[in-house]
């Protein structure tokens, strides 16, 4: 039951960042420019990692690797992942990527 309710918030997270980032992306640009915006966001990312180390398997340890790595970039290292992202990927494409993200931890669940 736990279980689902996280992959659950999970996929959440991941499917309204991606819609948020195609419906409002000025706005999204704006809170992403800043250090605060991207520091808590990586906080909640390395939270939201937490859980996975308990339950274990395959699945959770994949998507523990990935939060976490994603997270203590952000959480760390604002400034560098504002910069990579920013002039690597237009904001249509990290909508992508979130939508799909989203898709993949809902299709492969248990």
């Amino acid at each position: 039951m736990l279980k689902t309710i996280y992959l659950s918030s999970v996929i959440v997270l991941l499917f309204v960042s991606g819609v948020w980032h195609i419906a409002a992306p000025k706005q999204t640009t704006g809170w992403m420019n800043r250090e605060r915006g991207i520091r808590i966001l990586g906080a909640i990312m390395l939270e939201m990692s937490i859980p996975c180390v308990a339950w274990g398997g395959l699945y959770f340890w994949i998507l523990f690797v990935g939060l976490t790595v994603s997270g203590f970039m952000r959480f760390c290292r604002p400034q560098v992942s504002l910069a990579m992202l920013s002039q690597r990927m237009p904001g249509w494409l990290q909508a992508g990527l979130l939508v799909e993200g989203a898709t993949l931890v809902w299709a492969l669940r248990f």
